[in-house]
């Protein structure tokens, strides 16, 4: 089939939905599928056979957009719907796949050029709006609650990256079809960086210093704050213990920073900035515990597959965009107040055979559910039936 795959997002970038993204158009363009992938103006080259990645032209004044809802994506998905028309009205495509807001035009792609329409929906739009918490964006939640619902309605089936997702989807669009398909970590398996990792500790005068490890944005419901305030009570028990966080956008590393010296904090930790994907197996490696401190939010982060990937014990907070996926057989669960993330740090480090133990269950269950080869194969199967249905 000819695919016209709407990303409204820089491409490629180390963060998780321009990653889901690379993973699925790989499996269409495996498949045999041709694919146009338009995209923002912003991001690192990639070339994937089959997939022809378009990217949109820079408008003057708009840098880079960030995650979440920003003013500056207005004029880039205005631009986006224009482009996506001239394209389709141009190649007649069989399928547009839509991710996120861009279903909301592509509704119209639809009853236009009577092509297929696929809802990749990968977060709650309205959910995003809510979570901001700008008065800015509060009067436009109604009116992403009805283009959601638009979407849904018209759409061959909706694609959801987790459980609260599709009982999201089912609850406002009770006839709507779901096709759930889960991240899958960043490659097909995990393989330890010993000397990346070696390299990285000189670097950052480590030693051999346990390390609790963050990656992802710095965005306020990832909980970075509650990390820090975390890692101050754990050093107060040991002071050895040192904390990474990878990734982050220069501001936000700024303020985080200044909270960490009000904590007198600055000694143990390390903030990375955002480090190219091929270095992660480094930084897993390096890591003595890995952890996810959100706060809010129910969407499961990509990362958590990447995490359970490594084998390495897992501290995250007990809220369903973990437990979705995460228990107590294979995770360290906690409560999302600095005494217990700092309680779930120390246990996975003071006690090594419970840590191999769960890392050990956190590998197999990604091996026998959510690996990359089944992430591909769950892809292609949604569009064989697709085709079938045509």
């Amino acid at each position: 089939m000819k695919i016209l795959f709407l990303a409204p997002q820089p491409f490629f970038r180390v963060r998780g939905t321009p990653i889901n993204v690379r993973n699925v158009v790989t499996a269409l363009g495996e498949a045999g599928h041709e694919v146009d992938l338009l995209c923002f103006p912003w991001g690192e080259d990639v070339s994937i056979p089959g997939v022809r990645v378009l990217r949109l032209p820079r408008v003057p004044g708009v840098k880079e957009v960030g995650m979440g809802p920003t003013p500056g994506k207005v004029p880039m998905d205005l631009l986006m719907f224009l482009k996506a028309w001239r394209l389709c009205r141009k190649n007649r495509y069989d399928v547009v796949h839509a991710v996120e807001e861009s279903a909301f035009f592509a509704v119209w792609f639809k009853k236009r050029f009577g092509c297929k329409l696929i809802y990749d929906m990968d977060s709650s739009i309205s959910d995003q709006l809510r979570y901001s918490g700008s008065l800015l964006f509060r009067p436009l939640i109604p009116l992403a609650e009805r283009m959601e619902r638009a979407a849904m309605r018209n759409s061959e089936f909706v694609l959801t990256v987790c459980r609260s997702l599709s009982q999201e989807v089912a609850e406002v669009s009770p006839d709507a079809r779901i096709v759930q398909i889960e991240d899958a970590p960043l490659e097909s398996s995990f393989h330890e960086d010993v000397e990346g990792a070696q390299r990285l500790r000189q670097t950052m005068n480590l030693g051999d210093a346990p390390v609790a490890v963050y990656t992802g944005n710095f965005e306020s419901y990832q909980g970075v704050e509650l990390l820090l305030k975390a890692m101050s009570i754990v050093r107060r028990s040991r002071t050895d213990v040192h904390g990474v966080f990878v990734g982050g956008e220069p501001a936000q590393i700024a303020r985080m920073k200044e909270i960490a010296r009000s904590l007198d904090l600055l000694n143990g930790c390390v903030f990375t900035g955002k480090r190219p994907m091929n270095e992660m197996p480094a930084f897993m490696s390096m890591a003595s515990v890995l952890v996810s401190p959100r706060i809010r939010g129910t969407n499961t982060a990509l990362k958590i597959y990447t995490y359970m990937q490594s084998g390495k014990p897992i501290v995250a907070t007990r809220l369903a965009t973990h437990t979705q996926v995460l228990d107590d057989q294979c995770a360290i669960l906690v409560q999302p107040q600095p005494d217990d993330v700092a309680a779930g740090i120390l246990r996975a480090i003071k006690e090594p055979l419970l840590a191999d133990a769960l890392g050990r269950e956190a590998r197999a269950r990604v091996a026998a559910r959510y690996s990359l080869p089944i992430f591909k194969d769950k892809v292609r199967g949604a569009y064989q039936e697709l085709a079938l249905r045509s």
